[in-house]
């Protein structure tokens, strides 16, 4: 079986979370606590002006929250080099955020804590914190989540005349092991690519990433 690729964590971290929400607070029939209306995941930058467009193409019904992968960081794992060109086995802390939005017509207060039926932001934020603090997640049985989900502060994003808008942030971190390019027949010199060259590969004696005229 091959290792699973970077995208298998993140994209299913991401799954997780929103499945999770969604069982939990998805608005439905059997579902009591349920109020979420929308629930998707999201890539642009944490700002008012972006996040606001990025609202406006969805066409959202709100209560909204909004999952997304924000930044990582990697280093070996272990910290020493295996042998010469062996596939390296690498730690990937990061960062993955719930954006809650309300769009209560009743005005900011109650956008934040609530307003009848609708729960308020501040509430969205203490959901996020019940269902997923110290959760770990699996796929495949594979676990994604090496560190159980950690509280990793609140972010104030929007405050608009129709919108507020806060982040939770979780920290987490999964290992990935990077393609294993040796082969039986593959000699070291033709592992690595000689950009520009007419063959793509590297010829013995020249330097990696030369361009070749």
């Amino acid at each position: 079986m091959s290792e699973p690729d970077f995208e298998f964590f993140i994209g299913g971290i991401e799954d997780g979370i929103i499945e999770l929400a969604t069982q939990l607070y998805g608005f439905r029939e059997n579902n009591p606590n349920g109020y979420l209306k929308t629930i998707d995941t999201y890539g642009g930058e944490l700002d008012e002006k972006v996040l606001k467009e990025y609202i406006e193409q969805l066409t959202p019904m709100f209560p909204l929250k909004l999952v997304a992968y924000g930044d990582g960081g990697d280093k070996l794992a272990p910290a020493t080099s295996p042998a010469f060109n062996a596939p390296r086995r690498w730690r990937h802390d990061c960062t993955f955020s719930i954006i809650n939005c309300d769009d209560n017509a009743r005005g900011e207060k109650e956008r934040r804590r609530g307003d009848g039926g609708y729960p308020g932001v501040i509430q969205m934020i203490s959901d996020d914190r019940e269902a997923l603090a110290g959760r770990q997640l699996r796929k495949e049985g594979i676990l994604l989540t090496f560190e159980p989900l950690r509280l990793a502060g609140v972010e104030f994003i929007a405050r608009l005349p129709e919108l507020t808008a806060y982040v939770q942030h979780f920290d987490t971190y999964f290992e990935w092991t990077e393609p294993d390019r040796r082969s039986e027949t593959t000699p070291v010199e033709e592992l690595i690519f000689e950009v520009g060259s007419t063959g793509g590969l590297r010829e013995p004696g020249k330097l990696p990433g030369v361009i070749v005229k």
